[in-house]
């Protein structure tokens, strides 16, 4: 029983962090509420700063009362001085006397107390307000209460171990899941979908009904007809209007016009008290009130835009709540045992209900069958599709790399003859994040500049004795740049472009190179060999040997705490990044169905984690793959269509919905990533001026810039 609750702690915590990264907020705060695990002062505060005290004390209330101790006695007692004093109306109109005759009657009085506090407040000078007075700035009075209230509450024994709220990786229930059942597109909606509707049984089970309710409504996976009726039968018909009008509105469909007719009726009927006893048998027996509630049950079940989203699928009690223990039962027995190994962690064929009809399909043992794709849409014209060109960029020389910084406020490009071009977005560094909300909402995009250091300085690498065979290929840290154009890898500061280390030899080459936690620089070589430098030490930690070509690229899965490598001939080799043994190697370059006109390669161009990193997509000339993370199964192939050329670029959004692919011939390919359909087809003359040049140096900038931008 005490296991049992902790971990429903445990998982109240991820439930928490999902809604809160999700943007369920009414849900988020709810939940905070009703499983009294967590006490945010931050939304407490908030409230309070924006004078919202009914709200405040509200939410006050869900975790401890007045009576329960010192600490909350005047938590609350200082909370409702306030409200008075900013109360519109305290000479003796209807507000104040609500919060004397309400309010302050919930405040015990204490065989200690002096009455101090109270006769302060309902002082008679103190009672009589000039209209100056009325126009003082609140906030300093409320952000001096507010850090009054935090005081008390990191001493209240009712909440001081409930304002810390633990430390959890990004999307940590998610990456559970997605461990758990790696395999699941879940329903139709996919993988989220499924995690909701685990959460609504949790919550239904653990009697959570305000959070229940809230979190159908803001999500709108599952349409609660029960609860529906059971408000429409307590004669609550404002809850109802507002449950339904958080699904569908009025003008999407003559269902839904129904609906909310057929409520505004039982409004009708309760304000007018016109209610007719009648037999009952046949619905022209039913009184009008029974008719009107069988209509609206009936006309859901017809609402194109809710019949679907009416039945909530079948599962075992206590689903989620079972699949947490069996991993953390896992997790515990694998770090007692210090395994690093991935082949115990426990995994379901499915999350709830029964296994998504697409996967049965597919034989589980191989990969999927190649795609067959519908004629997609195409944009053409650039008013279909908003691009950024990069100015300033006058070599004609093409780009080898391009990557915006991890935090997005500039733009580093390499080009094949060794150098480094930088473009900011201003002069501030957060001005970028500041233009977000435009560029999604108003398509309007920030004007990138070309930065050069005071110094005048370039960032430029040693170039390869042979040029041909030489690989670019560079890394940020930080303010610091790791680049090679096959010769040293070079270190240099971004903001003075100084060159201030290098390192390695110019045989055999540096190929590849990503940084993994733990201040580790893994290193792919030309000789198929892989080092992993440590950074603090300047010294090699572990020499991996498991490839014959060269490495084309590396990946790292934070869920996983795995290497994956490539090397020119298609190999893939899983390595642990805890023990650094090789766990498994795959040739990825099985006889897939490939296009006749396009020429067989074994070269892998790209490797990357998707955003909960479970899977990995693997990137050919001639096709692209969704392959499993932890044991380099390939279950998804995409094979583009004969009429399109070889592949340049693949990469995932950045919610892991949608993949973009680029051609050589300049078009780009938006792909769902769980069935491989294509969305849309993207064609140069949308996003770029057809003249020779522009497609010849600048392509493969313009694609990235393009796909980039579309994350």
């Amino acid at each position: 029983m005490i296991l049992d609750e902790k971990n429903r702690k445990n998982l109240v915590f991820l439930i928490l962090q999902f809604f809160d990264e999700e943007g369920y907020e009414e849900s988020l705060h709810l939940l905070e509420q009703d499983s009294r695990v967590f006490f945010d002062f931050s939304y407490f505060s908030n409230a309070i700063l924006n004078g919202n005290f009914k709200e405040a004390d509200d939410y006050l209330l869900a975790f401890t009362r007045p009576e329960a101790n010192t600490y909350s006695r005047k938590m609350f007692f200082d909370l409702f001085k306030r409200k008075l004093s900013e109360a519109p109306d305290r000479s003796g109109g209807s507000e104040a006397v609500n919060i004397f005759s309400k309010d302050l009657r919930r405040i015990p009085v204490l065989k200690d107390d002096s009455f101090d506090d109270l006769v302060e407040v309902i002082a008679v000078d103190d009672m009589r307000i000039s209209e100056e007075t009325c126009c003082v700035d609140k906030a300093p009075g409320r952000a001096k209460l507010c850090v009054d209230l935090h005081k008390l509450a990191e001493s209240n024994p009712c909440l001081c171990d409930k304002l810390e709220f633990p430390s959890l990786n990004k999307s940590a229930l998610l990456s559970l899941i997605s461990l758990i059942c790696p395999n699941c597109s879940g329903r139709n909606g996919g993988l989220k979908e499924d995690l909701i509707c685990l959460i609504l049984q949790f919550l239904y089970e653990a009697k959570y009904k305000n959070t229940l309710h809230k979190l159908e409504q803001e999500t709108k996976v599952f349409f609660n007809l029960n609860y529906l009726a059971e408000v429409m039968k307590l004669g609550e018909y404002g809850k109802a209007e507002e449950y339904l009008g958080a699904f569908t509105d009025s003008k999407d469909n003559k269902y839904s016009k129904a609906m909310f007719l057929e409520i505004q009726k039982l409004i009708c009927l309760q304000s007018t008290e016109w209610e007719v006893a009648t037999p009952s048998g046949s619905l022209d027996n039913m009184s009008p009130k029974i008719k009107l509630h069988a209509s609206v049950a009936m006309l859901a079940k017809k609402n194109p835009v809710l019949k679907d989203k009416l039945k909530f699928p079948s599962m075992e009690k206590s689903r989620l709540l079972t699949l947490m223990k069996q991993t953390m039962d896992w997790w515990t027995s694998s770090t007692c045992n210090s395994s690093s190994s991935l082949e115990n962690v426990p995994v379901v064929s499915y999350l709830c209900g029964t296994p998504s009809s697409l996967r049965k399909k597919f034989n589980k043992t191989g990969p999927r069958k190649k795609v067959v794709n519908c004629k997609p849409n195409e944009i053409n014209d650039p008013s279909q599709c908003n691009a950024l060109v990069l100015p300033d960029y006058c070599s004609e020389e093409r780009i080898a790399r391009l990557t915006y910084s991890p935090s997005g406020d500039y733009i580093l490009a390499l080009a094949e003859d060794a150098a480094h071009n930088l473009w900011t977005w201003s002069s501030s560094q957060n001005e970028f994040c500041k233009y977000t909300p435009r560029i999604l909402k108003e398509n309007v995009f920030p004007k990138p500049r070309l930065h050069q250091p005071q110094s005048g300085k370039t960032m430029k690498n040693e170039m390869a004795a042979s040029v041909q065979n030489s690989t670019s290929c560079f890394a940020i840290k930080g303010s610091y740049l790791f680049s090679t154009s096959g010769g040293k890898i070079a270190v240099f500061d971004l903001k003075s472009f100084e060159k201030v280390a290098s390192f390695g030899s110019p045989t055999p080459m540096a190929t590849y190179f990503i940084f993994i936690p733990g201040d580790l620089l893994a290193v792919g070589l030309d000789d198929g060999s892989i080092y992993i430098h440590c950074l603090s030490s300047r010294k090699v930690k572990e020499k991996l040997e498991g490839h014959d070509q060269k490495i084309t690229c590396l990946a790292f899965s934070r869920c996983f705490n795995v290497l994956v490598s490539s090397d020119s001939d298609g190999k893939l080799c899983l390595w642990s990044t805890k023990s650094w043994v090789k766990l498994t190697s795959k040739n990825s370059t099985r006889k897939f169905c490939t296009q006749s006109n396009h020429e067989s390669t074994s070269l892998v161009t790209h490797l990357q984690f998707d955003p909960y990193q479970i899977e990995l997509l693997v990137v050919h000339e001639g096709w692209i793959g969704i392959y499993e993370g932890r044991t380099l199964d390939c279950r998804l192939q995409w094979v583009p269509d004969e009429s399109d050329t070889s592949i340049t670029s693949a990469t995932y959004s950045s919610d892991g919905e949608i993949i973009y692919v680029g051609f050589r011939s300049g078009f780009i390919k938006i792909v769902d990533s769980r069935t491989f359909m294509t969305v849309c087809r993207i064609n140069l003359t949308s996003f770029t001026q057809p003249s020779p040049n522009s497609i010849r140096y600048s392509f493969r900038a313009h694609t990235s810039i393009l796909i980039q931008t579309m994350m």
